[in-house]
């Protein structure tokens, strides 16, 4: 998270691109053979290829959010990649990361584990996010490796 953006601002993390573009090319044959059978068979099928053409075009241009973080918690989840689960940071008790994942492990005794290859470069400015947004609400200290500790 950069020093910019302070943690009571809500951060969203959009799919990675290689999540999207699978999606985006079967739309685009579903629009090329909706388009076909316009010509062919039914005229009103058209109306299916446009909008077929049109959801991939938004796709590609903008991917849907699958992390939603804010002050009270984190969303995580969505279009593409699964249920929605949402976490308010008082409900997390420790956060780990092992094999791609980022665990969140809950005060209950049960666990979240997010995939972060779903947010591709932008995985590890999610983890800083999640660990400074933790600091945050439970009012801890932020380690600051540049400070002086005679200071």
């Amino acid at each position: 998270m950069s020093e910019t953006t302070p943690p009571s601002a809500a951060t969203t993390y959009r799919l990675d691109r290689r999540f999207v573009l699978g999606s985006v090319g079967v739309q685009v044959v579903g629009a090329g053979l909706a388009a076909m059978l316009a010509f062919v068979v039914w005229e009103w099928i058209g109306v299916l290829a446009v909008a077929l053409l049109l959801n991939a075009v938004r796709l590609a241009l903008l991917p849907p959010a699958v992390v939603r973080a804010d002050a009270q918690g984190v969303r995580l989840g969505g279009p593409l990649t699964g249920k929605p689960v949402r976490l308010a940071w008082s409900e997390v008790d420790d956060v780990s990361i092992g094999g791609g994942q980022l665990v969140f492990t809950r005060t209950d005794e049960g666990s979240v584990v997010f995939s972060l290859a779903h947010l591709g470069a932008r995985g590890t400015d999610f983890v800083r996010d999640v660990y400074d947004r933790l600091n945050a609400a439970n009012g801890y200290r932020r380690f600051d490796p540049d400070a002086d500790p005679d200071a």
